[in-house]
């Protein structure tokens, strides 16, 4: 990480950078690990072997009502000639079978689905194949030595192991851990990203808006963004336009040991502009400035191997930003590119990307990479179509934000976009399927 990009950056160079910095980082958080309650274990990602305690199911259970028996009494059983048994008690699910219920040849139990299957059987008669009659049972259906019986340990064996390391705990392995009886699993610690709004014309939302002032809108949505890449968001509050009023939130950020600092605000060239000075003050800025519209001011650093990265005061700006250099990152360290799939190795990850139709012909400013903010629309004549309609407020307006569904990117060698062409939308939002 010794070379420094003191000057505009190639948007490509920037995110090699980054995804270099991405396999440093996520080396050493992989090694954070923290004990959860399986009840909230959901979408974490297990951080040893798993191995089951215990055989399940537990003992021979019965899948079905009817009778235990022993097989051979009932191999000539007929509609005509059918077997006939004396029955020892009833056995329900969950209580377990006593002495008196050992079967012996001549003999049988009632049970229950689920139930023990008493010592001495071997088979289960189901109810619908026999007609109780006083103390004896009318077998009218042979069984083979069995049915209708799940041995115990046929599901999971003790000593199995029922969960890799690195996978991510779906309904079905926090379903497999209390089947177990496991309470408790050791799952990689979430990493966490320390958040700082900069700016003295902001203020928190809740508080009075006194005049020249605004309301504070990356820190929530910076904080979701965090929580969406399965990290946890610290946000640290507001720091004004000075030197050092934002290096004391650096230095905080450090000290509550967060893995990743986001300060929004403060990286371009104006007088109140003081985040690289701040970052120089306490490591080295390795980028600032990448040529994209919007978020050209851009800002990557290193304090004390923690990657500081300044995004734009603009909300719309602040979320591209995040969502092209951030986000990568913490999805890599937070480890969610690895997943239970044993067919290509990788999560399956919902897409974030649709094709669409451009709605109007759509500029872009020459020589260099835009974003442009798109609303989707579906037009009754073609119903199986996006349309993308440029959002033309400016990245400063919050209904720029609140409109867009997504943005799509135009290369700097290319200035139109064709009405009716067909371009790709980076959505805001993953497109999660019904299940």
């Amino acid at each position: 990480m010794g070379k420094q990009f003191l000057e505009i950056t190639e948007k490509k160079e920037v995110e090699e950078v980054i995804a270099d910095l991405s396999v440093q980082i996520a080396k050493k958080i992989a090694t954070k690990t923290e004990k959860v309650n399986v009840g909230r274990a959901l979408g974490r990602i297990a951080s040893a072997d798993i191995f089951s305690p215990c055989n399940i199911p537990p003992f021979d259970r019965s899948t079905m009502d009817g009778y235990a028996v022993v097989a051979s009494d009932t191999f000539y059983a007929d509609e005509s000639n059918p077997s006939t048994l004396i029955i020892k008690g009833y056995i329900p699910a969950g209580e377990f079978p006593s002495q008196s219920q050992h079967i012996e040849k001549g003999y049988c139990t009632g049970i229950a689905t689920g139930a023990p299957v008493p010592k001495g059987a071997n088979a289960v008669v189901k109810v619908e194949n026999a007609r109780e009659d006083g103390d004896r049972v009318k077998i009218y259906k042979p069984v083979a030595p069995a049915e209708n019986i799940m041995p115990a340990g046929s599901d999971i064996k003790q000593g199995e192991k029922i969960i890799r390391n690195g996978t991510i705990l779906t309904p079905r392995e926090t379903g497999a851990l209390a089947a177990c009886g496991i309470n408790e699993v050791l799952v990689r610690k979430k990493p966490s990203v320390a958040i700082v709004s900069t700016g003295n014309e902001l203020v928190a939302p809740g508080t009075h808006l006194e005049p020249g002032k605004i309301y504070d809108v990356n820190a929530q949505t910076l904080s979701d963004s965090v929580i969406e890449m399965g990290c946890v968001p610290l946000f640290l509050g507001i720091a004004p336009d000075s030197l050092e009023e934002i290096s004391a939130k650096l230095k905080e950020s450090l000290i509550t040991g967060a893995d990743v600092i986001i300060i929004s605000g403060g990286t371009s060239a104006g007088v109140g502009d003081l985040l690289p000075t701040a970052i120089e003050g306490l490591g080295e800025i390795i980028v600032h400035g990448v040529d994209i519209k919007p978020g050209k001011p851009f800002v990557l650093g290193m304090v004390q191997g923690k990657p500081v990265f300044g995004l734009p005061g603009n909300p719309t700006s602040a979320l591209i930003t995040f969502n092209l250099f951030v986000s990568p990152l913490l999805h890599t360290i937070a480890g969610i590119h690895s997943h239970n799939d044993e067919e290509d190795g990788k999560r399956i990850k919902k897409t974030k990307r649709i094709r669409a139709k451009a709605a109007v012909r759509i500029f872009s400013e020459p020589g260099r990479n835009e974003y442009v903010l798109v609303n989707l629309t579906k037009k009754i004549e073609e119903e199986n179509a996006f349309f993308a309609y440029p959002i033309l407020t400016g990245s400063g307006a919050i209904t720029t934000l609140s409109k867009a569904d997504g943005y799509i990117f135009v290369g700097k060698g290319k200035e139109i976009i064709e009405e009716g062409e067909e371009v790709e939308v980076e959505l805001f939002k993953y497109l999660y399927s019904q299940n």
